[in-house]
């Protein structure tokens, strides 16, 4: 009869258990639309079944195991396993350890990321056993006493179990012991997954004076998390560097790693980054989260028009397209967005990266090394003879780089490719600047996309309001005009760090190049006139792109006025 159940819905396993009548599941399935609780819980709540029937039929479901947590005793040594925080943060009671095996009591047998986590975090195996949601509550009451408020805590809770291994930062030999510590290696453990929960792109160890920092950037803000014992500075950054494969040893010479760890059940690409500074190491982990990140153009936020034009442009046989703006604006993502729209059997594409961001399937990447001499250039030329159709070069650089794409671009191939400039029309002046004759830039490229992102308004606090005429006028908006607009801000909550914003958008500049922009070109002309030349052909500047965007409350008229404060 168990077997027979197994791999059912819940629903219908309580039925066929007779548990519940078929009115009874219909009802609750209606109120399951209608709120998306999950069914079981409004079963309970509507009376129909008892926690402990549901965790039975849960047992059936998932082949887990029914445990009694009151009626065990769980030796103290299991207990400390696991430290209070993280018991309450994942709502879990530790049972038994040995062979390195943590033996674990969930209420949720459908929540894979909690397993996923906790081997990540205490380096072993785990098994799950079915408990209620009460009887985890109540044994961790029973065995922890009080509860924890903040994320402060939880630190707290686990750096305090950290040992003083050093007083003398000299004894390189004992750095691996202390890398390896539990208490350490909980800790940082914590600080990732509390980082990608966040959706944080990157989290800052900053040594000083007096005191450790660390941040975690979200939405392009660095927002102060956690300020450490100044002594845990060593004992972190050594964990670090051996997560990454780096020289623990090192510390008079900046080091890259990489690192790939499992964390909240999807595997996430990480970016160490390491350089000397008078107090210590100051290290940057940058978080590749694909699960974060959208790589289609329909995502980007494009407007309609100019999505259409750029559909166009990036469907040419031929020609380079490129992205402009500055570090961190999305244009890495926005090439791997316009890769996947045209990523098909029928084309080769080759990308040469600095270092490879995401995996496509489809795509030949390769990752520039220039240690052993095999640099931009060098890929561009040996990638020309693997038949390609499609190129992606990450970033252009050199003179020979822009060069080679160029050449690409000018016998056959459809090239994108990456430029830092402050508008579109400044990647023209910026080509010629780097030794390109204009005649060139005038025949291989076809369109420019500058970019910015902007921060969201958070959903949960967003509220209109009156601007100051102020700041009206910094974006030329006329008095009249803002009559007939409404604008909105963020008023700070707890689901956006009471920051206003949650989440971030991008605003766009196309240039598109016509006979006109590549006479002028071919001129010389300098950057204000082709600008000039641009908007009188249609092209909509960021400002106006970011003015849309606010006149349909994405975002703020002061996060637009910081955004594009260097914009001409």
């Amino acid at each position: 009869m168990q077997s027979s159940l197994r791999f059912k819905s819940i629903g219908r396993i309580l039925r066929e258990r007779r548990l519940i009548t078929e009115d009874a599941l219909k009802e609750a399935l209606d109120k399951q639309k209608e709120s998306g609780l999950h069914l079981g819980q409004i079963l309970i709540d509507l009376g129909y079944i008892s926690e402990e029937q549901l965790l039975k039929a849960l047992g059936i479901q998932s082949r887990m195991d029914v445990v009694d947590l009151e009626k065990l005793s769980i030796p103290r040594q299991v207990i400390e396993k696991i430290p209070a925080a993280i018991a309450r943060l994942y709502n879990i009671a530790p049972i038994s350890f040995k062979e390195n095996i943590l033996t674990v009591a969930i209420s949720d047998p459908l929540n894979f990321s909690i397993l996923d986590d906790l081997r990540f975090m205490f380096n072993c195996s785990i098994d799950s056993k079915l408990a209620t949601q009460t009887a985890i509550s109540d044994t961790i009451k029973k065995y922890y006493g009080r509860e924890l408020d903040s994320v402060d805590d939880i630190f707290t809770e686990i750096s305090e179990k950290i040992p003083d291994l050093f007083e003398d930062s000299d004894k390189i030999k004992n750095i691996d012991e202390l890398a390896s510590q539990l208490p350490i290696v909980q800790l940082l453990n914590l600080i990732l997954i509390q980082a990608i929960k966040k959706k944080a792109s990157d989290i800052h160890f900053e040594p000083f004076a007096d005191e450790f920092k660390i941040r975690y950037r979200l939405d392009g803000v660095l927002y102060d998390i956690i300020n450490p014992p100044k002594e845990l500075h060593l004992p972190i950054a050594s964990r670090i560097k051996v997560m990454a494969n780096l020289n623990i040893a090192e510390t008079r010479l900046p080091q890259d790693g990489r690192a790939f760890v499992k964390i909240t059940g999807r595997m996430v690409d990480l970016r160490v980054s390491t350089l000397p500074t008078i107090f210590g190491e100051s290290l940057v982990i940058r978080i590749l989260d694909k699960a974060t990140v959208q790589l289609s153009l329909d995502d980007l936020g494009l407007e309609d028009d100019i999505k259409m034009l750029f559909r166009r442009l990036i469907k040419k046989p031929y020609g380079i397209v490129l992205s402009t703006g500055p570090t961190g604006c999305g244009k890495t993502t926005t090439q791997y967005s316009c890769l996947a729209e045209i990523n098909k059997i029928e084309y080769k594409i080759i990308t040469v990266e600095d270092p490879v961001e995401f995996d496509l399937p489809g795509l030949i990447q390769v990752s520039v090394r220039p240690k052993i001499n095999l640099t931009f250039p060098i890929v561009l030329r040996h990638m020309l003879r693997q038949d390609p159709d499609i190129i992606m070069v990450g970033e252009i650089r050199d003179t020979e780089t822009v060069q080679m794409a160029i050449h690409a671009a000018l016998t056959g191939h459809l090239v994108f490719s990456t430029l830092h400039t402050n508008d579109a029309p400044s990647a023209i002046t910026r080509l010629i600047d780097m030794g390109v004759e204009p005649f060139l830039i005038a025949s291989s490229i076809e369109g420019i996309l500058a970019q910015r992102l902007v921060r969201r308004i958070c959903d949960n606090c967003r509220q209109e309001y009156t601007p100051a005429q102020k700041k009206l006028d910094e974006l030329g908006i006329s008095p009249d005009a803002a009559r007939s607009k409404k604008f909105y801000r963020g008023r700070g909550c707890d689901n956006c760090n009471n920051s206003g914003y949650k989440g971030r958008a991008g605003i766009f500049e196309l240039l598109v190049l016509n006979e006109d922009l590549r006479d002028m070109i071919l001129d010389r002309a300098p950057a204000i006139e082709l600008r000039v030349q641009a908007i009188k052909s249609g092209m909509r500047t960021l400002r106006e792109d970011g003015l849309l965007k606010v006149s349909r409350g994405v975002t703020t008229l002061d996060e637009l006025i910081v955004i594009t404060s260097s914009y001409i």
